[in-house]
């Protein structure tokens, strides 16, 4: 589906590409065996797939993908809290999913929170907790900046926006791999990748680092980190998890980052996984986020 905002630049290779990765986001949102309902709406970025998902009788919490990610795989890490959440989960535009497939939201403008406003709108959200990780923590960020009265607590897992580890190491492991899979996928780099991000054994997570590095063109700017200044105003309660294996944002630097830009409460805890964590590791993680919700600790 399509809202006919078509600027900027369409993030597939073709139309093919395109097809190949909403198959893999019907096969894995099945896979999942979790009710749900969606949603197609228009924002000023574009057209918005956004799904809600598990109990509707249940409190609301808002998700969203990693960059370059997304939504299904991002249940996948969250699916524990189900049992305690109805999960409202946005595709965001220009990225792998069901939005409009059109790059025209920028972290360097500080857009993030203006599209995230407007799909908490459409739902009719006044004020909700948030689980964000990678990418996603700094379009919270930009979410938390404008609007910081509509954060009731957030959890931040191993989360951009804050600070990010020694660039080199990224661009030799992670950055020129992407490129040379992009134009001559194999075996080998798809390793490589894996073996960096996370994910190893998971064929799940295999089958999309495949199709979003062979058919989908990357975000490749890094994403914007948030001042003191700009994080004035936000004073809600953050849980902060991040892990020192993490190659693009490791515990010890985000964590010191964190003490000197919030203002409000911030709870930190190291978890023991690479960029990618574990199923396991994630049980124990959404375990710690129904905790932190309830008590704000």
């Amino acid at each position: 589906m399509s809202s006919g905002i078509k600027k900027g630049k369409f993030v597939y290779k073709n139309q093919d590409s395109l097809n190949k990765m909403h198959a893999f986001y019907d096969k894995t949102l099945a896979s999942l065996n979790v009710p749900y309902s969606e949603d197609y709406f228009e924002t000023s970025f574009g057209q918005t797939h956004c799904l809600l998902v598990g109990d509707k009788d249940k409190p609301r919490i808002c998700t969203i993908h990693g960059g370059n990610g997304i939504t299904t795989l991002n249940l996948k890490l969250f699916l524990p809290l189900l049992k305690d959440f109805c999960i409202l989960a946005p595709d965001v535009i220009g990225m792998p999913g069901k939005s409009e497939p059109y790059r025209n939201i920028s972290s360097r403008k500080d857009q993030y929170g203006l599209w995230i406003n407007e799909v908490l709108n459409h739902y009719g959200e006044e004020k909700i907790s948030f689980v964000v990780s990678s990418y996603s923590s700094a379009m919270f960020l930009s979410f938390a900046k404008y609007y910081p009265q509509r954060v009731s607590s957030a959890l931040l897992l191993v989360p951009s926006g804050i600070a990010h580890g020694p660039i080199l190491p990224m661009l030799g492991k992670m950055v020129l791999p992407f490129i040379k899979y992009y134009s001559g996928p194999s075996e080998k780099t798809l390793d490589a990748v894996i073996e960096t991000m996370g994910g190893k054994g998971d064929e799940t997570w295999r089958e999309f680092f495949d199709l979003m590095m062979s058919s989908y063109k990357m975000e490749m700017k890094p994403p914007k980190e948030y001042s003191k200044k700009e994080m004035a105003e936000f004073k809600a309660p953050l849980l902060i998890m991040a892990s020192q294996k993490d190659i693009f944002f490791p515990a010890d630097r985000v964590f010191a980052k964190a003490r000197k830009i919030f203002t409000g409460p911030v709870t930190t805890s190291e978890i023991d996984s690479k960029h990618l964590p574990s199923d396991e590791v994630m049980v124990e993680v959404c375990e710690r986020v129904k905790e932190f919700f309830k008590t704000g600790k």
